[in-house]
C-alpha cells in the first residue's frame, strides 16, 4: 500500500512539473499578430466573424465601430493607437473569402497625419463598402497589409491576395483612408 501511495504522489509531482512547464513555455511565447488572430478565428469557425458578415450582401466590419469593438474583443485584438483596420467577406466564384486590410501605426505613423495633408477632406465609408456622398477633398491613399483567408478553413490565399489587392508577392498594397460608418470621426481603411 505504501509503494502505491508513493507512485501516486510521484505522478501527480509530475504531472504538476509538466504543466507548470507548458504554462512557462505559453508564457514565453509572443502574442499573436492580428492577421495570425483573424486566420485562427476562421479557421476555428468560432468567430462571430460569419453571423456578423453574412448579412445576404456585402458587408464590412471597420476598427472604431460598435461591430469593429464585438470582433476586437471576441478575437482579442490588442489594440495599438492608431492602428487601423477592416475585414469584409467576398465571393470569388463559389468560394468566400474574409478579406483583411490592416494599417500599421507604429511603421506609418498615425492615420490623423495622412488627414492632414489634405484639410477639406471628408470621406466616410459605409457598411456595404463603398462611400458616402457628398465626400470633400481628394482621396487619401495610405500603406496597409493585405490577408485574405478562405472563410472555410481560415487558410491564407496568397495568389488571391496578388491578383486582386496587392499585385505583389508580399502583403503590402494601398487603401482609402475614411471615416468609419456613424456619426463619429474615427480614421479607418477601406
Amino acid at each position: 500500500m505504501g509503494d502505491s501511495i508513493r507512485t501516486v504522489f510521484n505522478n501527480a509531482g509530475n504531472l504538476m512539473e509538466n504543466a507548470g512547464s507548458k504554462n512557462s513555455a505559453k508564457e514565453d511565447e509572443p502574442p499573436l499578430s492580428i492577421p495570425d488572430l483573424v486566420g485562427k478565428a476562421v479557421a476555428e469557425g468560432n468567430s462571430g466573424l460569419g453571423a456578423l458578415l453574412n448579412t445576404g450582401s456585402t458587408h464590412y466590419i471597420y476598427s472604431g465601430t460598435a461591430e469593429g469593438n464585438q470582433v476586437a474583443r471576441a478575437l482579442n485584438i490588442p489594440f495599438s493607437e492608431g492602428d487601423a483596420w477592416s475585414i469584409g467577406r467576398v465571393s470569388q466564384g463559389s468560394t468566400d473569402y474574409y478579406v483583411l486590410i490592416y494599417y500599421s501605426a507604429s511603421q506609418n505613423g498615425p492615420l490623423s497625419g495622412h488627414a492632414s495633408t489634405n484639410p477639406n477632406w471628408s470621406w466616410r465609408a459605409t457598411s456595404s463598402g463603398g462611400y458616402e456622398y457628398p465626400r470633400t477633398g481628394s482621396h487619401i491613399i495610405v500603406p496597409v497589409d493585405y490577408y485574405v483567408y478562405d472563410a472555410g478553413n481560415g487558410i491564407q490565399n496568397t495568389g488571391l491576395r496578388q491578383t486582386y489587392y496587392t499585385g505583389s508577392a508580399d502583403s503590402s498594397g494601398q487603401a482609402t483612408l475614411v471615416y468609419a460608418p456613424g456619426a463619429g470621426k474615427e480614421y479607418t481603411i477601406r
